[in-house]
């Protein structure tokens, strides 16, 4: 099929969260990341060993901005994006650990916070699919009646064999039945995180979670490479040869051939993993770059002419 037969996003083959973000607000929207969680489940549960690729500082971006109280957090990125973006409407986005693993009251106060700071249009968190406890759902419904809420879940994999791996600690099953829950009891903006690169991962597998995510009342997807990051057990299974992360251009590959089966409905956050502490990057080297891996997947489905979506379509106007 030609490419003018595809719909184009702001001149992109794939459907942007920065597009989604001017069409439900009128303009640019930033995250502003903040540390407010200080553990996981799956760590207290393992004498502090949690998932496999996960460091001491989870997932944070900086060892040292969750130091600061969390309005000094907001206050700090929201002027560094401001000078730097010109930007005017702000997410707080609570990214590192388990986000609803503490006190409702807590994490009722800190969201509060966040949505009190001027420009802030709604709020973020990461979370897990096994912690997300019955009484946060009424609050997580009042709170989207006013203000933008995006709740983004670590699923990773809809392969119960690959969180294994992974040690997640949760199911594939548990991962559906919180979508589903938080859609209908909730309503409120639905983000998953996707793993790519993991160990007899096949093409089929990759379309099967396609599959699987336009099947559900999902909003956006966040796409990782499994890197390895030192002092971690991927990092002991890399120096004993029992994992090799991917190269770029069989990772773009993957992504290419996930993009092209999921629906174009759905916004896409993030092509690749970024590793902002590259002291502790132990392989591979590409994941220490911002730009250069989604420019290469860009420019991958471009040459081929391949849009988000393509495969979807096909199909259904074959089924016509």
């Amino acid at each position: 099929m030609p490419t003018k037969d595809f719909p184009k996003w702001d001149g992109q083959p794939y459907y942007p969260i920065s597009r989604f973000y001017k069409n439900r607000f009128g303009e640019k929207v930033y995250k502003i990341t903040v540390s407010a969680a200080q553990t996981c489940p799956n760590r207290e549960k393992n004498k502090g060993v949690g998932c496999i690729f996960c460091d001491e500082l989870g997932s944070a971006g900086s060892h040292l901005i969750k130091h600061h109280p969390l309005d000094e957090q907001i206050l700090i990125n929201r002027e560094k994006l401001r000078k730097r973006f010109r930007v005017n409407k702000f997410l707080v986005y609570f990214q590192p650990f388990t986000n609803t693993y503490r006190r409702l009251e807590q994490f009722k106060a800190d969201v509060g916070l966040a949505l009190s700071n001027d420009g802030v249009v709604g709020v973020a968190f990461g979370t897990r699919p096994d912690c997300l406890p019955d009484e946060i759902f009424p609050y997580l419904k009042h709170i989207n009646n006013t203000h933008y809420i995006s709740v983004e879940l670590g699923v990773q994999s809809f392969a119960n064999e690959d969180l294994k791996f992974l040690n997640r600690g949760h199911s594939s099953e548990e991962s559906i039945d919180a979508i589903l829950k938080l859609h209908h009891e909730a309503g409120v903006n639905i983000g998953l995180h996707l793993i790519f690169g993991l160990p007899n991962e096949q093409d089929r597998d990759i379309i099967k979670t396609a599959k699987i995510v336009n099947d559900l009342p999902v909003d956006n997807v966040k796409l990782h490479n499994l890197h390895v990051l030192a002092n971690t057990p991927l990092h002991d299974l890399y120096k004993a040869n029992k994992f090799s992360p991917l190269e770029l251009d069989e990772y773009a590959r993957r992504v290419v051939l996930f993009l092209t089966h999921l629906s174009p409905g759905i916004a896409v956050q993030r092509l690749a993993a970024v590793a902002p502490r590259w002291d502790e990057l132990v392989a591979p080297e590409w994941t220490k770059h911002r730009l250069k891996p989604t420019q290469f997947i860009i420019k991958h489905l471009k040459e081929r002419e391949l849009f988000q979506g393509i495969s979807v379509a096909e199909n259904s106007r074959v089924s016509s």
